[in-house]
């Protein structure tokens, strides 16, 4: 079965915002054997809309747009659709009353130009959003089931993984995708492959597709042989335990969670609480420790000193230290986790100074140079390491790398 996506933002066209929502649409199809065979990103013109609409609706049978639902005069999607498809759009009284409860829930006035949001094209369905103001959109066109749905991720998970899902079965047959997942943490891609090749490749039947990101390395595993259930499960249980094997504590999950859920799992199970203190990272370890609901639970909270006399005045670093080995050294991190576990009154602190650049850099210590601490009651540690690229990149590696040492010692 062919699905089709269609990106919809003048903004995705830039370098101000990367369009990820369909990976996260082509992840889901997948699970049900639908493979995405193309994506559109088109800005918010009315011929670029229409143009990629009609050139989808050729062969797709599942297409489904993201973006362009929203109150403003660029939000075209839903009015270009409509007229492509020789749909009459008319205001659905259900959705407008939605609306209005919503805004005074919050206290807001609901201006005139909301009520577009209430439009529903002839003989399409509106689909809940729970998160968000513009509601999916659903509606058949001859062979294909066209999806219309909001653009911000937050909006568009839920109603993807639930709601588009049951209509997709619905209308039609799918059938089970047989697949197995690893996420690695702290490794090299190319270590990895080196690692693993002459596994995966002994398995012609199982297709295998390694993905990296700073950090992080997925790996999967799909079937692609012929149907055959008990020999796919068979075949992909077998790679995926040989695999583990071989990759041993750098896999942090089999499973759709990030590294700082995993983190969080086994700090709650073990009840140890974790602070952190940091430099070059500027919070970013914190943003991701927060970023999970129920972090309260052994999350104690964290400091951004990225300045030298911040990290003398608030954690403590002793200044001698600093102006003896400088704010980037073993012994500098090493305090900072200390420090930060005894005042947050912790189990376990964490830190990280670094130079992220792109300058500050010098022959002794380059761009990129990091030192990861930390500390529990019975021992502290420092890591020192190298990452290479840019300013974020760096940054993200840092970060990824800090919460990967806080798993590995609670393994």
């Amino acid at each position: 079965m062919r699905a089709e996506i269609i990106a919809v933002g003048s903004e995705l066209l830039t370098s101000a915002r990367v369009e990820t929502n369909s990976l996260f649409i082509a992840e889901k199809l997948s699970q049900c054997g639908i493979r995405v065979m193309r994506k559109f990103v088109v800005g918010d013109r009315e011929a670029e809309i229409r143009g990629a609409l009609l050139a989808a609706l050729k062969d797709a049978e599942i297409l489904i747009f993201t973006g362009g639902l929203g109150p403003t005069n660029d939000d075209i999607t839903r009015e270009v659709v409509s007229e492509t498809l020789r749909r009459s759009l008319s205001l659905h009284s259900a959705i407008l009353e939605d609306l209005k409860a919503r805004y005074q829930r919050f206290g807001l006035r609901m201006t005139e130009n909301n009520q577009r949001q209430a439009m529903v094209p002839e003989g399409a369905e509106p689909i809940d959003n729970t998160h968000g103001t513009a509601p999916g959109l659903f509606l058949k066109e001859g062979k294909a089931l066209i999806f219309l749905l909001p653009g911000p991720p937050h909006e568009l998970k839920p109603m993807m993984t639930n709601r588009v899902m049951d209509l997709i079965h619905q209308y039609k047959q799918t059938s089970r995708q047989f697949y197995r997942r690893l996420k690695v943490a702290s490794e090299v891609e190319s270590r990895v492959d080196f690692r693993i090749g002459s596994t995966y490749k002994s398995y012609p039947s199982i297709e295998t597709t390694i993905l990296a990101s700073p950090g992080i390395i997925e790996l999967f595993f799909c079937w692609v042989g012929e149907v055959n259930e008990q020999l796919a499960e068979q075949q992909l249980e077998e790679l995926t335990r040989r695999v583990r094997d071989k990759l041993s504590e750098s896999v942090f999950t089999d499973q759709e969670l990030d590294l700082q859920e995993v983190i969080g799992q086994i700090l709650r199970d073990s009840g140890k609480t974790l602070a952190t203190a940091e430099s070059c990272t500027g919070g970013l370890i914190g943003k991701m420790l927060t970023d999970v609901p129920g972090s309260s639970d052994y999350y104690r909270g964290g400091l951004v000193c990225y300045s030298d006399d911040l990290k003398v005045d608030l954690l403590g670093v002793n200044a001698t230290t600093i102006e003896r080995f400088g704010a980037v050294s073993e012994q500098v991190a090493y305090q900072m986790a200390v420090e930060i576990r005894k005042r947050a009154r912790a189990n376990l602190g964490l830190s990280v100074t670094g130079i992220a650049g792109p300058d500050g850099g010098t022959l002794e210590k380059p761009v990129g140079l990091v030192f990861v601490g930390l500390s529990s009651e019975q021992e502290t540690g420092v890591k020192k390491l190298q990452f290479p690229g840019q300013r974020e990149t760096i940054r993200l590696r840092a970060s990824r790398f800090a919460l990967d040492c806080v798993r590995r010692s609670l393994l």
